[in-house]
């Protein structure tokens, strides 16, 4: 059953994430639907008990909201770009960009740790972390195994 859920996660996910590369409106059902699964999942790690998930379910959503508004796909676009082929202007722009995104990834979870303190403990926060962090390396290791198939 946990390794259905995970794979029904990285499912909708890579679905999700190229649907949203494509027009991040487009799809809200979808992206509701990865939303969910992705809840699930970390109800599932964080092994809470119902009261403290709904609780805690309101804020992670609005944190999900802030995240999901930094285009995170141009920060990993940069680490695949030839140096070299591009100008030094275009270059310091995308690093300003980058660093200006951090930036914000940074603020939105300062905010946000305070406010998963108010119903979660310091360990499980981490564990929300790390978590975020396992379904993102699935996703990509998804997506690598997807584009080498289709060469």
């Amino acid at each position: 059953m946990k390794k259905l859920s995970i794979l029904l996660v990285l499912i909708l996910l890579i679905t999700g994430i190229s649907a949203k590369s494509q027009n991040g409106a487009r799809f809200p059902l979808l992206r509701e639907r990865i939303l969910q699964a992705k809840l699930r999942e970390i109800k599932l790690k964080l092994n809470v008990d119902p009261g403290t998930f709904e609780k805690f379910r309101p804020i992670y959503l609005k944190y999900n909201q802030e995240l999901s508004e930094i285009e995170l796909f141009k920060l990993g676009r940069m680490m695949k770009i030839n140096s070299d082929s591009i100008s030094g202007e275009q270059a310091e722009q995308m690093i300003l960009h980058q660093m200006e995104s951090a930036r914000k990834i940074i603020s939105i979870r300062e905010k946000y740790y305070k406010e998963f303190k108010t119903v979660l403990t310091p360990q499980q926060i981490l564990k929300l972390y790390q978590t975020e962090a396992e379904i993102r390396n699935k996703v990509t290791e998804e997506m690598k195994r997807r584009r080498l198939n289709r060469q």
